[in-house]
């Protein structure tokens, strides 16, 4: 049942203070968070990993050429499971517990105790429009992709850079847009694009800092668990026995991994949508007027402004600024692979 409480007092935030209120809200909502990401992601994790062990058995377990691996039922069994159970990961984890999580850290941090089956009854018949906008913004990606590589001069110099905004800094916002604010799958990823880029860089700043922790929290011990099992079942006799351990093993440990990270990403995500408003629509004043009217449905206060019909989708800023973050993404990545083969080279 839920527990009406105080409204917060919101302000414009700081990227530090933004990301202390993001581990206090985690911290102190731990188990409902991490249990409305589990409730799906667990389930399709271990049949994920029983399909894939399917699969790399198949390919090992007696199969002396590639004929001989096409006609085995084992192999097709393991591979349409896959593809069948990534399609089940992206409508259940993207779109229904990604909306659940949403609701969940937007009504928490509102003054609105949610649990994990109120979450997930609080996003309604929003998720279809939530796995419409991520398509939609992944089509988007791919037409940006296509004007970085065939249009001369301005879509090379700013075709990565709005590449990596749509990605970076406009995915993590269509979440809170459909989910908190009810709407359809273009408007959703056209609203988020719109409030990402008042504040361009402090936004890709942001998700930039929550980029790295993700390294640590997740892809690092993965692939250091991933190495360290190598070398420990290396002298396992048996190839196939070696993969099926290392297979199961390191996806534990990256279930393990994305269940402590996932909900505090998508945290993080929801709060800088609400600075977002209360910097540039003065959410904040909205929530106080609510609250000196005595009404605790804070859904009132959520719904978006009404749109200016004369905004432009890009403005001649956007694209000085999308050619500085292709230039600064060139930069990072010819740096990166410098130091990777600088150190191939020094150790070889």
């Amino acid at each position: 049942m839920d527990t009406p409480q105080a409204l917060p007092t919101l302000r414009p935030l700081r990227l530090g203070e933004l990301l202390d209120q993001a581990i206090r809200l985690y911290r102190q909502n731990f188990l409902p968070f991490v249990g409305i990401i589990a409730l799906v992601y667990v389930p399709l994790t271990v049949l994920q990993t029983a399909a894939s062990t399917l699969m790399t058995s198949s390919m090992f377990d007696g199969i002396s050429s590639p004929e001989a691996l096409f006609s085995n039922a084992g192999y097709w069994i393991g591979l349409l499971s896959v593809l069948l159970l990534t399609i089940l990961q992206f409508i259940f984890v993207q779109g229904i517990a990604t909306g659940a999580l949403t609701r969940a850290v937007a009504d928490n941090y509102l003054g609105k105790k949610t649990g994990i089956l109120d979450a997930y009854r609080g996003i309604g018949k929003s998720w279809p429009s939530l796995l419409g906008a991520l398509l939609f913004l992944g089509l988007v990606a791919l037409v940006v992709t296509l004007w970085w590589i065939i249009v001369p001069c301005v879509g090379w110099f700013t075709g990565l850079g709005m590449i990596v905004f749509l990605t970076g800094a406009v995915n993590p916002i269509v979440a809170p847009a459909v989910v908190l604010e009810g709407q359809g799958a273009i408007d959703a990823v056209r609203r988020a694009w719109s409030l990402a880029r008042r504040r361009f860089w402090p936004v890709l700043g942001y998700i930039f800092v929550l980029y790295l922790f993700s390294l640590l929290v997740v892809t690092g011990p993965t692939a250091i668990a991933n190495f360290i099992l190598t070398r420990v079942f290396i002298s396992v006799g048996d190839q196939t026995t070696q993969l099926v351990l290392t297979s199961i093993i390191g996806s534990l440990v990256s279930l393990i991994g994305i269940l402590i990270y996932y909900p505090l990403q998508m945290t993080a995500f929801t709060l800088i949508y609400f600075d977002l408003r209360v910097r540039t629509e003065g959410f904040d004043l909205a929530l106080l007027t609510m609250g000196a009217s005595e009404s605790t449905d804070i859904t009132r206060a959520v719904p978006a402004p009404i749109a200016q019909s004369n905004e432009r989708l890009i403005t001649g800023t956007d694209l000085g600024n999308f050619a500085i973050l292709t230039l600064a993404a060139t930069g990072i990545f010819i740096l990166f692979y410098s130091i990777i083969l600088g150190s191939l080279f020094l150790f070889l």
